[in-house]
């Protein structure tokens, strides 16, 4: 376990980025099952999340980032995960785009959590010579939408009622921004 970086939010919480670990699995499925139970604006939320699911996951994703194919970093406020961004590189020829996934933990947004989150897996998929960020998002995400476009986020296509959430459909959204 590796802490990365360290940064303050707008509201004076010091926080920190770390490297994933299976020693922080436990951490981990207890801040996914709390964005599940508040049901919020990812795609893949549904029921409940187990060990072993979260355990293959992790397990995947930390050799992912030793061949290069992805980086996962977590924000760590008092030992708890409270926010999570990654990056994965698509197929081989598409291998200079990476889609980018971010979590934040209902107490930390509007925080600035996000945005470091961001700016961090962004820069380090420059290291990876990843040349463009892709990803989806619910258009009713209104402050979601707002930040990536702060960030040079553009949006290539929309998907009519793509997203289900809280027995409602939404667009779903795709964006893009060149590296």
């Amino acid at each position: 376990m590796k802490c990365l970086s360290k940064f303050t939010t707008k509201s004076g919480k010091n926080i920190e980025i770390w490297e994933p670990s299976m020693e922080r699995l436990p951490a981990l499925l207890e801040f996914v099952n709390r964005l599940v139970k508040e049901d919020t604006f990812l795609s893949f939320i549904g029921k409940p999340k187990i060990l072993a699911e979260k355990e293959s996951w992790l397990k995947d994703s930390i050799a992912n980032m030793k061949t290069g194919r992805s980086f996962l970093v977590w924000a760590v406020f008092n030992d708890k995960v409270i926010g999570s961004s990654d990056i994965i590189r698509s197929g081989t020829r598409d291998g200079h785009v990476g889609k980018i996934g971010l979590m934040v933990d209902k107490d930390f947004r509007r925080d600035g959590v996000g945005r470091f989150l961001l700016d961090f897996i962004l820069k380090k998929a420059s290291q990876m010579k990843i040349k463009m960020a892709t990803l989806d998002l619910f258009s009713d995400n209104m402050i979601a939408i707002s930040l990536y476009q702060k960030l040079g986020f553009k949006e290539y296509g929309r998907l009519p009622n793509g997203l289900f959430r809280k027995n409602k459909y939404s667009d779903k959204i795709e964006m893009y921004k060149n590296l």
